[in-house]
Protein backbone atom coordinates (compact mmCIF):
# COMPACT_ATOMS: atom_id res chain seq x y z
CA UNK A 1 0.00 0.00 0.00
CA UNK A 2 1.30 3.90 -0.83
CA UNK A 3 2.11 5.61 2.24
CA UNK A 4 0.05 8.74 3.52
CA UNK A 5 0.07 11.89 2.42
CA UNK A 6 0.80 14.82 4.39
CA UNK A 7 -0.20 18.62 3.94
CA UNK A 8 0.57 21.21 6.32
CA UNK A 9 -2.09 23.68 5.93
CA UNK A 10 -0.59 26.94 6.77
CA UNK A 11 -3.10 28.90 8.10
CA UNK A 12 -0.42 31.78 8.48
CA UNK A 13 0.54 32.26 12.35
CA UNK A 14 -1.78 29.41 12.97
CA UNK A 15 -5.24 27.83 13.50
CA UNK A 16 -5.69 28.88 16.82
CA UNK A 17 -6.93 32.50 17.57
CA UNK A 18 -3.78 33.63 19.99
CA UNK A 19 -1.43 32.31 17.44
CA UNK A 20 -0.25 35.75 16.45
CA UNK A 21 0.28 36.94 19.87
CA UNK A 22 2.44 33.62 20.82
CA UNK A 23 5.63 34.09 22.23
CA UNK A 24 8.32 35.46 19.74
CA UNK A 25 6.07 35.69 17.21
CA UNK A 26 5.47 39.19 15.70
CA UNK A 27 2.13 40.84 14.48
CA UNK A 28 3.69 41.02 10.76
CA UNK A 29 5.93 38.13 10.85
CA UNK A 30 3.39 36.80 8.14
CA UNK A 31 3.80 39.45 5.94
CA UNK A 32 7.82 38.78 6.03
CA UNK A 33 9.47 36.60 3.18
CA UNK A 34 11.70 34.90 5.81
CA UNK A 35 8.69 33.72 7.62
CA UNK A 36 7.22 32.10 4.30
CA UNK A 37 10.83 30.53 3.31
CA UNK A 38 10.84 29.52 7.61
CA UNK A 39 8.08 27.27 6.43
CA UNK A 40 8.81 26.18 3.43
CA UNK A 41 12.27 24.83 4.40
CA UNK A 42 10.70 23.65 7.30
CA UNK A 43 7.82 21.61 5.65
CA UNK A 44 10.02 20.03 2.76
CA UNK A 45 13.33 19.26 4.79
CA UNK A 46 10.88 17.51 7.60
CA UNK A 47 9.64 15.42 4.94
CA UNK A 48 5.37 16.69 4.30
CA UNK A 49 4.23 16.23 0.84
CA UNK A 50 2.91 19.81 0.00
CA UNK A 51 1.99 22.88 1.61
CA UNK A 52 -1.80 24.15 1.31
CA UNK A 53 -3.28 27.75 1.70
CA UNK A 54 -6.99 28.80 2.50
CA UNK A 55 -7.77 31.74 0.86
CA UNK A 56 -10.96 33.80 -0.44
CA UNK A 57 -11.33 36.57 -2.37
CA UNK A 58 -10.76 39.58 0.42
CA UNK A 59 -9.67 39.34 4.19
CA UNK A 60 -11.17 36.46 5.66
CA UNK A 61 -10.75 38.69 9.03
CA UNK A 62 -10.12 42.13 10.78
CA UNK A 63 -6.77 42.64 11.11
CA UNK A 64 -6.85 44.47 14.58
CA UNK A 65 -7.94 41.35 15.92
CA UNK A 66 -6.35 38.80 14.01
CA UNK A 67 -3.68 39.52 11.50
CA UNK A 68 -4.47 36.37 8.77
CA UNK A 69 -4.70 35.54 5.52
CA UNK A 70 -3.42 38.90 4.79
CA UNK A 71 -1.47 37.99 1.55
CA UNK A 72 -3.04 36.45 -2.14
CA UNK A 73 -1.96 32.60 -1.79
CA UNK A 74 -0.43 32.88 -5.40
CA UNK A 75 2.09 35.69 -4.00
CA UNK A 76 2.90 33.76 -1.49
CA UNK A 77 3.66 30.48 -2.80
CA UNK A 78 5.88 32.16 -5.50
CA UNK A 79 8.17 32.44 -2.14
CA UNK A 80 7.98 28.82 -1.57
CA UNK A 81 8.80 27.49 -4.45
CA UNK A 82 11.50 29.60 -4.85
CA UNK A 83 12.81 27.70 -1.52
CA UNK A 84 12.23 24.40 -2.30
CA UNK A 85 12.60 21.73 -4.87
CA UNK A 86 10.22 18.89 -4.13
CA UNK A 87 7.65 20.27 -1.87
CA UNK A 88 3.84 20.03 -3.37
CA UNK A 89 2.25 23.89 -3.95
CA UNK A 90 -1.54 24.42 -3.43
CA UNK A 91 -3.13 27.46 -3.77
CA UNK A 92 -6.92 28.46 -2.97
CA UNK A 93 -9.06 29.87 -5.84
CA UNK A 94 -12.86 30.56 -6.20
CA UNK A 95 -14.64 30.48 -9.23
CA UNK A 96 -16.55 33.25 -8.12
CA UNK A 97 -14.28 36.07 -8.59
CA UNK A 98 -12.13 34.70 -11.38
CA UNK A 99 -12.22 33.91 -15.50
CA UNK A 100 -11.18 29.94 -16.16
CA UNK A 101 -9.28 30.77 -19.12
CA UNK A 102 -7.20 34.00 -17.92
CA UNK A 103 -6.88 31.91 -14.70
CA UNK A 104 -5.98 28.75 -16.53
CA UNK A 105 -3.03 30.47 -18.26
CA UNK A 106 -1.73 31.99 -14.97
CA UNK A 107 -1.97 28.26 -13.37
CA UNK A 108 0.19 27.08 -16.17
CA UNK A 109 3.15 29.25 -15.72
CA UNK A 110 2.97 27.96 -12.24
CA UNK A 111 2.84 25.03 -13.42
CA UNK A 112 6.00 25.24 -15.84
CA UNK A 113 7.95 27.18 -12.99
CA UNK A 114 7.42 24.64 -10.35
CA UNK A 115 8.33 21.68 -12.77
CA UNK A 116 4.72 20.00 -11.74
CA UNK A 117 4.49 20.68 -8.47
CA UNK A 118 1.27 23.23 -8.58
CA UNK A 119 -2.32 22.66 -7.61
CA UNK A 120 -5.00 24.43 -6.93
CA UNK A 121 -8.32 24.32 -4.58
CA UNK A 122 -11.35 25.08 -6.16
CA UNK A 123 -14.18 27.39 -3.96
CA UNK A 124 -16.94 28.43 -5.27
CA UNK A 125 -18.08 31.10 -2.15
CA UNK A 126 -17.98 35.28 -2.91
CA UNK A 127 -18.28 36.48 0.62
CA UNK A 128 -20.32 39.10 1.10
CA UNK A 129 -17.94 41.96 2.02
CA UNK A 130 -16.65 40.99 -1.36
CA UNK A 131 -19.30 40.75 -4.15
CA UNK A 132 -19.19 44.53 -4.23
CA UNK A 133 -15.40 44.47 -5.32
CA UNK A 134 -16.74 42.54 -8.19
CA UNK A 135 -19.54 44.30 -9.28
CA UNK A 136 -21.85 41.15 -8.20
CA UNK A 137 -25.00 42.79 -6.51
CA UNK A 138 -25.35 40.56 -4.05
CA UNK A 139 -23.91 36.83 -2.89
CA UNK A 140 -25.01 34.19 -5.11
CA UNK A 141 -26.79 31.37 -3.75
CA UNK A 142 -25.54 27.63 -3.38
CA UNK A 143 -26.88 26.15 -6.38
CA UNK A 144 -25.21 29.34 -8.36
CA UNK A 145 -22.54 28.99 -6.90
CA UNK A 146 -21.84 25.51 -8.06
CA UNK A 147 -23.75 25.87 -11.35
CA UNK A 148 -21.15 28.23 -12.24
CA UNK A 149 -18.51 26.48 -10.49
CA UNK A 150 -19.07 23.41 -13.08
CA UNK A 151 -18.94 25.36 -16.02
CA UNK A 152 -16.37 26.81 -15.12
CA UNK A 153 -14.23 23.69 -14.43
CA UNK A 154 -15.53 22.39 -17.56
CA UNK A 155 -13.98 25.16 -19.50
CA UNK A 156 -11.01 25.04 -17.63
CA UNK A 157 -10.71 21.80 -18.58
CA UNK A 158 -11.56 22.38 -22.24
CA UNK A 159 -8.86 25.02 -22.39
CA UNK A 160 -6.40 22.85 -21.17
CA UNK A 161 -7.20 20.56 -23.79
CA UNK A 162 -6.89 22.90 -26.46
CA UNK A 163 -3.60 24.41 -25.30
CA UNK A 164 -2.19 20.56 -25.03
CA UNK A 165 -3.00 19.60 -28.46
CA UNK A 166 -2.84 23.27 -30.13
CA UNK A 167 -6.16 23.15 -31.21
CA UNK A 168 -8.89 26.41 -31.47
CA UNK A 169 -10.99 26.98 -28.56
CA UNK A 170 -14.64 26.77 -28.61
CA UNK A 171 -17.19 27.35 -25.80
CA UNK A 172 -20.65 28.89 -25.70
CA UNK A 173 -22.81 28.13 -22.30
CA UNK A 174 -24.87 29.18 -20.02
CA UNK A 175 -22.38 31.74 -17.80
CA UNK A 176 -19.38 31.90 -20.06
CA UNK A 177 -18.61 32.23 -23.94
CA UNK A 178 -15.41 31.90 -25.45
CA UNK A 179 -14.33 31.79 -29.34
CA UNK A 180 -10.60 31.53 -29.76
CA UNK A 181 -8.22 30.34 -32.52
CA UNK A 182 -5.06 28.78 -32.02
CA UNK A 183 -2.89 31.46 -32.22
CA UNK A 184 -4.73 33.86 -30.10
CA UNK A 185 -4.54 30.81 -27.13
CA UNK A 186 -3.29 33.27 -23.85
CA UNK A 187 -0.94 30.16 -23.26
CA UNK A 188 1.57 29.74 -25.65
CA UNK A 189 5.42 28.58 -25.90
CA UNK A 190 7.23 26.78 -22.52
CA UNK A 191 3.91 26.15 -20.59
CA UNK A 192 1.86 25.03 -23.17
CA UNK A 193 4.54 22.27 -24.45
CA UNK A 194 4.77 21.75 -20.50
CA UNK A 195 1.85 20.72 -20.06
CA UNK A 196 1.59 18.27 -22.48
CA UNK A 197 3.44 16.48 -19.50
CA UNK A 198 1.52 17.35 -16.29
CA UNK A 199 -1.37 19.62 -15.82
CA UNK A 200 -1.81 21.27 -12.16
CA UNK A 201 -3.83 19.04 -9.70
CA UNK A 202 -7.15 20.13 -8.72
CA UNK A 203 -8.48 20.03 -5.25
CA UNK A 204 -11.93 20.46 -4.02
CA UNK A 205 -13.02 21.13 -0.39
CA UNK A 206 -16.83 21.66 -0.15
CA UNK A 207 -18.68 19.42 2.27
CA UNK A 208 -22.27 19.21 0.95
CA UNK A 209 -24.22 17.01 -1.63
CA UNK A 210 -22.86 19.56 -4.39
CA UNK A 211 -19.23 19.80 -3.45
CA UNK A 212 -19.44 16.07 -3.55
CA UNK A 213 -20.60 15.65 -6.86
CA UNK A 214 -18.44 18.71 -8.52
CA UNK A 215 -14.98 16.74 -6.60
CA UNK A 216 -16.32 13.69 -7.59
CA UNK A 217 -16.51 14.62 -11.22
CA UNK A 218 -12.99 17.11 -11.68
CA UNK A 219 -10.96 16.59 -8.14
CA UNK A 220 -7.42 14.50 -7.93
CA UNK A 221 -8.08 15.32 -4.25
CA UNK A 222 -10.38 16.49 -1.54
CA UNK A 223 -9.73 18.26 1.18
CA UNK A 224 -12.13 16.99 4.00
CA UNK A 225 -13.82 17.78 7.16
CA UNK A 226 -14.44 14.84 8.78
CA UNK A 227 -14.48 14.20 12.61
CA UNK A 228 -15.88 10.50 12.85
CA UNK A 229 -13.88 7.50 11.71
CA UNK A 230 -16.98 5.18 10.45
CA UNK A 231 -18.67 8.77 8.89
CA UNK A 232 -15.17 9.05 7.14
CA UNK A 233 -14.54 5.70 5.89
CA UNK A 234 -18.54 6.34 4.25
CA UNK A 235 -17.62 9.27 2.82
CA UNK A 236 -14.16 8.02 1.51
CA UNK A 237 -16.34 5.34 -0.44
CA UNK A 238 -18.99 7.27 -1.86
CA UNK A 239 -16.59 9.56 -3.22
CA UNK A 240 -14.99 7.12 -5.08
CA UNK A 241 -18.28 5.47 -5.80
CA UNK A 242 -19.05 8.45 -7.61
CA UNK A 243 -15.99 9.54 -9.29
CA UNK A 244 -16.05 6.26 -10.83
CA UNK A 245 -19.96 6.44 -12.26
CA UNK A 246 -18.42 9.45 -13.82
CA UNK A 247 -16.04 7.67 -15.46
CA UNK A 248 -13.03 9.21 -13.56
CA UNK A 249 -10.00 7.73 -11.20
CA UNK A 250 -11.28 8.21 -7.52
CA UNK A 251 -10.20 11.14 -5.69
CA UNK A 252 -7.21 11.18 -2.64
CA UNK A 253 -9.55 11.89 0.71
CA UNK A 254 -7.38 14.33 2.93
CA UNK A 255 -9.49 15.28 6.05
CA UNK A 256 -8.10 18.26 7.61
CA UNK A 257 -6.51 17.46 11.47
CA UNK A 258 -6.16 20.44 13.78
CA UNK A 259 -3.30 19.60 16.03
CA UNK A 260 -1.18 20.28 19.00
CA UNK A 261 1.54 18.15 19.70
CA UNK A 262 3.72 17.42 23.10
CA UNK A 263 5.74 15.06 24.44
CA UNK A 264 2.86 14.08 27.29
CA UNK A 265 -0.78 14.70 27.17
CA UNK A 266 0.12 17.39 29.57
CA UNK A 267 2.50 19.27 27.98
CA UNK A 268 0.31 19.46 24.77
CA UNK A 269 -2.48 20.78 26.48
CA UNK A 270 -0.66 23.48 28.43
CA UNK A 271 0.45 24.53 25.09
CA UNK A 272 -2.78 25.02 23.62
CA UNK A 273 -3.67 26.85 26.65
CA UNK A 274 -1.04 28.85 26.76
CA UNK A 275 -1.40 30.00 23.29
CA UNK A 276 -5.57 29.82 22.98
CA UNK A 277 -5.75 32.02 26.35
CA UNK A 278 -3.90 34.51 23.99
CA UNK A 279 -6.72 34.63 21.14
CA UNK A 280 -9.19 37.54 21.50
CA UNK A 281 -12.92 37.30 24.13
CA UNK A 282 -15.39 35.39 22.46
CA UNK A 283 -13.74 34.89 19.14
CA UNK A 284 -14.18 30.97 18.86
CA UNK A 285 -17.76 31.39 19.91
CA UNK A 286 -18.25 33.95 17.21
CA UNK A 287 -16.23 32.34 15.20
CA UNK A 288 -18.18 28.76 15.97
CA UNK A 289 -21.08 30.90 14.89
CA UNK A 290 -20.15 32.19 11.73
CA UNK A 291 -19.35 29.00 10.51
CA UNK A 292 -22.35 26.90 11.18
CA UNK A 293 -24.79 30.24 10.54
CA UNK A 294 -26.27 30.03 14.09
CA UNK A 295 -26.89 32.80 16.19
CA UNK A 296 -24.21 33.25 18.93
CA UNK A 297 -26.93 33.79 21.39
CA UNK A 298 -28.54 30.86 20.23
CA UNK A 299 -25.92 28.63 21.60
CA UNK A 300 -26.83 27.08 24.94
CA UNK A 301 -23.58 25.52 26.11
CA UNK A 302 -25.35 22.79 28.07
CA UNK A 303 -27.50 21.81 25.11
CA UNK A 304 -26.70 18.37 23.42
CA UNK A 305 -24.59 18.84 20.06
CA UNK A 306 -27.83 16.98 18.31
CA UNK A 307 -29.59 20.32 18.89
CA UNK A 308 -27.25 21.96 16.17
CA UNK A 309 -28.80 20.98 13.35
CA UNK A 310 -32.36 22.53 14.47
CA UNK A 311 -30.97 25.65 14.95
CA UNK A 312 -28.72 25.84 11.67
CA UNK A 313 -29.69 28.21 9.04
CA UNK A 314 -29.90 27.82 5.19
CA UNK A 315 -25.82 27.32 5.39
CA UNK A 316 -25.58 29.36 2.10
CA UNK A 317 -23.01 31.56 4.66
CA UNK A 318 -22.25 28.32 7.01
CA UNK A 319 -20.45 25.66 5.80
CA UNK A 320 -22.89 22.28 5.31
CA UNK A 321 -19.56 20.30 5.55
CA UNK A 322 -18.68 21.48 9.19
CA UNK A 323 -21.89 21.37 9.82
CA UNK A 324 -22.04 18.01 9.58
CA UNK A 325 -18.65 17.20 10.81
CA UNK A 326 -19.26 18.77 13.73
CA UNK A 327 -22.15 17.45 14.90
CA UNK A 328 -21.40 13.96 13.97
CA UNK A 329 -18.51 13.87 16.17
CA UNK A 330 -20.58 15.66 18.92
CA UNK A 331 -23.23 13.15 19.17
CA UNK A 332 -20.83 9.80 18.64
CA UNK A 333 -19.23 10.88 21.85
CA UNK A 334 -22.33 12.53 23.93
CA UNK A 335 -20.84 16.04 23.83
CA UNK A 336 -22.55 19.66 24.40
CA UNK A 337 -22.62 22.48 22.27
CA UNK A 338 -20.07 24.38 25.08
CA UNK A 339 -17.91 21.10 25.05
CA UNK A 340 -17.83 21.24 21.04
CA UNK A 341 -16.86 24.92 21.04
CA UNK A 342 -14.33 24.50 23.18
CA UNK A 343 -12.62 21.51 20.79
CA UNK A 344 -12.98 22.84 17.55
CA UNK A 345 -11.69 25.95 18.16
CA UNK A 346 -13.71 27.65 16.20
CA UNK A 347 -12.59 25.31 13.71
CA UNK A 348 -14.56 22.22 11.89
CA UNK A 349 -11.81 19.96 11.14
CA UNK A 350 -10.65 17.32 14.04
CA UNK A 351 -8.95 18.20 16.92
CA UNK A 352 -5.95 16.43 18.60
CA UNK A 353 -3.70 17.23 21.50
CA UNK A 354 -1.62 14.42 22.33
CA UNK A 355 1.59 13.54 21.80
CA UNK A 356 3.22 11.80 18.80
CA UNK A 357 2.46 8.52 19.45
CA UNK A 358 -1.25 8.88 19.97
CA UNK A 359 -1.49 10.72 17.14
CA UNK A 360 0.36 8.04 14.29
CA UNK A 361 -2.37 5.68 16.01
CA UNK A 362 -5.04 7.94 14.21
CA UNK A 363 -3.02 8.11 11.40
CA UNK A 364 -3.00 4.48 11.28
CA UNK A 365 -6.24 3.48 11.98
CA UNK A 366 -7.80 6.13 9.63
CA UNK A 367 -5.35 5.22 7.22
CA UNK A 368 -5.23 1.42 7.06
CA UNK A 369 -9.04 1.25 7.73
CA UNK A 370 -9.58 3.08 4.46
CA UNK A 371 -11.17 6.23 5.95
CA UNK A 372 -8.22 8.62 4.57
CA UNK A 373 -5.21 8.59 2.46
CA UNK A 374 -3.76 10.96 3.95
CA UNK A 375 -4.60 14.50 6.28
CA UNK A 376 -4.23 18.05 6.01
CA UNK A 377 -2.62 19.63 8.99
CA UNK A 378 -3.30 22.68 10.69
CA UNK A 379 -1.09 23.67 13.44
CA UNK A 380 -2.27 25.46 16.44
CA UNK A 381 0.82 27.95 16.14
CA UNK A 382 3.26 28.33 12.65
CA UNK A 383 6.02 27.83 12.74
CA UNK A 384 6.82 26.80 15.93
CA UNK A 385 3.78 23.63 15.61
CA UNK A 386 5.34 22.86 11.83
CA UNK A 387 8.11 22.77 13.55
CA UNK A 388 7.43 20.22 16.30
CA UNK A 389 5.67 17.90 14.16
CA UNK A 390 8.45 17.48 12.05
CA UNK A 391 11.07 16.89 14.43
CA UNK A 392 8.89 14.62 17.04
CA UNK A 393 5.56 13.30 14.87
CA UNK A 394 7.42 12.24 11.66
CA UNK A 395 9.92 9.88 13.08
CA UNK A 396 7.19 7.90 14.79
CA UNK A 397 5.24 8.03 11.37
CA UNK A 398 8.51 6.48 9.83
CA UNK A 399 8.98 4.20 12.07
CA UNK A 400 5.68 2.90 11.92
CA UNK A 401 5.72 2.66 7.97
CA UNK A 402 2.94 5.02 7.70
CA UNK A 403 5.24 7.78 5.81
CA UNK A 404 8.45 6.92 3.57
CA UNK A 405 11.66 6.53 5.53
CA UNK A 406 12.72 9.51 2.69
CA UNK A 407 10.82 11.68 0.55
CA UNK A 408 11.17 11.28 -2.83
CA UNK A 409 13.45 14.01 -4.22
CA UNK A 410 11.86 14.40 -7.77
CA UNK A 411 9.70 17.67 -8.54
CA UNK A 412 7.14 15.70 -10.28
CA UNK A 413 6.79 13.41 -7.17
CA UNK A 414 4.05 15.27 -5.47
CA UNK A 415 1.42 14.65 -8.82
CA UNK A 416 2.52 11.49 -9.25
CA UNK A 417 1.93 10.16 -5.60
CA UNK A 418 -0.84 11.26 -5.73
CA UNK A 419 -2.08 10.03 -8.94
CA UNK A 420 -0.89 6.71 -8.06
CA UNK A 421 -2.75 6.68 -4.84
CA UNK A 422 -5.90 7.31 -6.36
CA UNK A 423 -5.61 4.62 -9.42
Amino acid sequence: MSSFILNANIYDFGTDAGAWRAPGTGPRDNLSEAFWRTVARTAEEGGLDGIFLADGPGLSSNPAIRPNRMVEPLATLAVVLSETSRLGVIATVSTGSNDPVELASRLLDYNLLSQGRFGWNVVTGLPELSAQDFKVPQTPERADRYARATEFLQVYAHYLDAVREGKDFHHSGERLQYSLARGELPTQGAAARFSTQVRPLIVQAGGSEQGRRLAAQSADAVFSAETVFEVARKNRLELHAMARESGRRPPVVLPGVHLVIGSTQAEAEARFQRVHQRGPKDYVLQRFSSLLDIPADRLDPQAPASALEQLAGSTERGSAGFRKSITAYGVANGLTIGQLIRHFSGFGHQFFVGTPEQFADVAERWWRGGAADGFNLLFDANPIGLREFVDHAMPVLRQRGIVPPEPVATPLAFAQRLQELSA
